[in-house]
């Protein structure tokens, strides 16, 4: 059940910062303000300039409050699947008062005691996500406060990154002038927002495709089976099209929105002019010459993911694919996508009013699980971090108040433009890997030869 309140979205992304406010009302999700501002400071997805990245979250931030009428004092923050790693681990505590009855104490106590196995100085615990309870022998608990019991076990899993992106990543926000309410991971509330309860299920892949890097997350059971990033996205397109073309990157991006289409066999004949670097008259391009180079890359980052997936028999999974992210706006993804995958593939849309675009989904999904965060989902972070704030609100399971005032309780805003596991074993760690994808190929001089040598020799 959704706590009522007010719930902010931040997703620092490669090419765009997105920001969402989010009111949850009745366990009904409202949005009543959005912005997306161009990104800096940022690098496949990881922070590499504070203070420039700080600049861009801050002004993402004030559109944001303009729009919705609130000042944004708490951010629940979206932290991609780079170097993540997953641990199932377990506890066990006697239930130690004299009624023998289970309070928010004892759930502290018994999170606490699954944290005891040693670190490495250079990772920090990102969150921990109880999956049962146990009361003396009898499994499958959710919430075990307020049973009698002698004996309180728990299995869950901790999800663990690098200190030095985590840090980072707090700094910046904090740098921009507001707080962190919760470090979400990514693909988890990307799985939960995105999915109906059935694919969660059953079985589904999630393709997130940004700008600077496109993300995977697949899941069956209600449980993340795998994820990766791959380093390519949106932009390496722009950037292909850009060099094949000999023309600037900001009349490739035009060229791709107003123009592109990814499925090559719908692109048309027709012409239009393009400036070429280097020429003193524009050159005519066909549309089907454009889509000869989007598809490229496209068909390029969904053959890396295939043999991801196909390794992992994760293609089996009867919920197929659902594709979100900016990059996703492309006529002609869902049919690329489906005759790379063989398997049923569909865009997924936000459905709120104003904000139907695929380039909100994530931003949309770190909102959603800020608000849907159960209380014992709270009581745990607060034995992992030592928070009292996260204690008490566990206590209250009423939002802290992160506004000063309502000026416009429904404002008019419109909709922005668009910017642009491993399988968890038992027992054991798991580190997700990351592979990096080609840059863009150096094209050839003459125009009629570019594409042959795009399709033919640019990949490995």
């Amino acid at each position: 059940m959704a706590r009522d309140g007010f719930f902010t979205g931040l997703d620092i992304g490669t090419s765009s910062i997105k920001v969402l406010v989010a009111e949850h009302v009745n366990n009904e999700l409202n949005v009543i303000g959005v912005s997306n501002a161009k990104s800096a400071g940022v690098k496949d997805g990881i922070i590499v300039d504070i203070e420039a990245a700080a600049g861009a979250i801050k002004s993402a931030i004030a559109q944001a409050e303009e729009k919705a009428g609130i000042s944004i004092k708490m951010v629940n923050v979206g932290l991609p699947a780079n170097l993540l790693q997953l641990e199932p681990t377990q506890g066990m505590i006697p239930v130690t008062s004299e009624t023998k009855e289970i309070t928010n104490v004892d759930v502290e106590n018994v999170v606490k005691s699954a944290l005891t196995k040693s670190m490495t100085p250079d990772r920090e615990v990102i969150t921990f996500i109880p999956e049962e309870f146990v009361v003396d022998g009898f499994q499958g608990i959710r919430d075990p406060r307020g049973m009698m019991g002698i004996r309180l076990e728990m299995r869950g899993i901790l999800y663990t990154g690098p200190r030095t992106i985590l840090h980072n990543l707090r700094k910046t926000v904090e740098r921009a002038g507001v707080q962190v309410e919760n470090i979400v991971i990514s693909p988890l509330a990307m799985i939960r927002s995105v999915l109906n309860e059935g694919e969660r299920e059953f079985g589904t892949t999630v393709i997130d495709m940004g700008g600077g890097q496109t993300t995977v997350a697949s899941v069956r059971g209600q449980e993340l089976q795998y994820t990766n990033i791959y380093q390519e996205g949106g932009d390496y397109v722009t950037k292909d099209i850009s060099k094949v073309l000999r023309t600037s990157q900001k009349l490739a991006e035009s060229l791709k929105f107003n123009y592109g289409e990814a499925y090559v066999p719908a692109a048309s004949e027709e012409s239009f002019q393009v400036e070429v670097i280097g020429e003193v008259e524009p050159v005519e391009v066909t549309e089907r010459y454009l889509a000869e180079i989007i598809s490229a890359r496209i068909r390029h980052i969904f053959d890396q993911i295939k043999q991801d997936l196909d390794r992992r028999h994760l293609l089996e999974f009867p919920g197929g694919i659902v594709i979100i992210g900016g990059g996703a706006l492309l006529p002609g993804v869902v049919e690329l996508a489906q005759e790379v995958f063989q398997v049923p593939v569909k865009l997924y849309v936000p459905n709120q009013i104003g904000i139907r675009n695929p380039a909100f989904a994530h931003v949309i999904s770190l909102s959603e699980y800020a608000g849907n965060l159960a209380e014992v989902d709270i009581l745990a972070q607060a034995a992992v971090h030592g928070d009292e704030s996260l204690r008490h609100k566990a206590i209250e399971f009423t939002r802290p108040v992160q506004i000063e005032q309502r000026v416009n309780p429904l404002p008019n805003f419109t909709q922005p433009k668009p910017d642009n596991m491993q399988p968890i074993a038992d027992m054991e760690t798991v580190t997700i890997p990351v592979e990096n994808g080609p840059e863009p190929e150096q094209p050839k001089e003459k125009l009629t030869d570019r594409v042959r040598h795009l399709l033919g020799n640019m990949f490995d």
